[in-house]
């Protein structure tokens, strides 16, 4: 077994130059991977929400900094595919009156596939749009305090939601450039908690 496993390795290794020198860098085709960075926006009112349970002086932070990470691969000009992760941050809301304070705190993240679709224009510039699914978890953190005492619930939630988006890329000598909308349609239990994403993102064609 050891032989037939050294045997393999040392197959690998002698194949490896050959590759790399059979290899070469076609821009309509071919694997890349990326980083973006940029600023989500939760399109549900946690102010208003927590107003009408009653909550005083309530005030909401609904965006934050978000990033994600990104591979695909390009079939031709026109076509690719792309999975991803997505951390949209943090989404806060706080209450306050004389001997009370309440906060709330949510977060979203989740993986995404999805398919692409490009036109390009002209030296390395394109645009496209996506369209696929986030497999996503929130979590909520609720605390309060109060003269009467202090606590705190977690709870956490899961699901499957599409998403889409826009964007316009540059490529130029591998390297990737990209500028991005994108709208994540997130329900938990019945709660539109959609998120909108803008986003700029580097990356690598192999």
């Amino acid at each position: 077994m050891k032989r037939l496993i050294a045997t393999a390795a040392l197959a690998t290794l002698v194949a490896s130059p050959a590759f790399a020198q059979s290899y070469q860098y076609n821009p309509n085709e071919g694997p890349y991977i990326g980083v973006g960075l940029g600023n989500a926006e939760l399109d549900f009112d946690m102010a208003g929400y927590y107003e009408s349970l009653g909550y005083p002086n309530v005030s909401s932070d609904d965006s934050d900094t978000a990033y994600k990470l990104f591979a695909g691969y390009q079939f031709n000009p026109n076509f690719a595919i792309e999975a991803g992760y997505a951390n949209f941050g943090e989404f806060s809301a706080s209450s306050s009156a004389p001997g009370y304070a309440g906060r709330s705190e949510l977060s979203i993240e989740g993986f995404t596939a999805g398919l692409v679709g490009k036109l390009p224009i002209q030296n390395g510039f394109s645009v496209y749009g996506k369209l696929g699914m986030i497999a996503w978890d929130a979590e909520l953190d609720e605390s309060e305090s109060s003269v009467w005492g202090s606590g705190s619930l977690t709870s956490s939630d899961d699901g499957a939601d599409p998403f889409y988006g826009i964007g316009a890329e540059y490529v130029v000598n591998q390297a990737v450039m990209r500028l991005e909308y994108e709208r994540y349609d997130i329900e938990s239990e019945g709660v539109g908690l959609e998120v909108d994403l803008i986003s700029a993102a580097i990356g690598y064609r192999f």
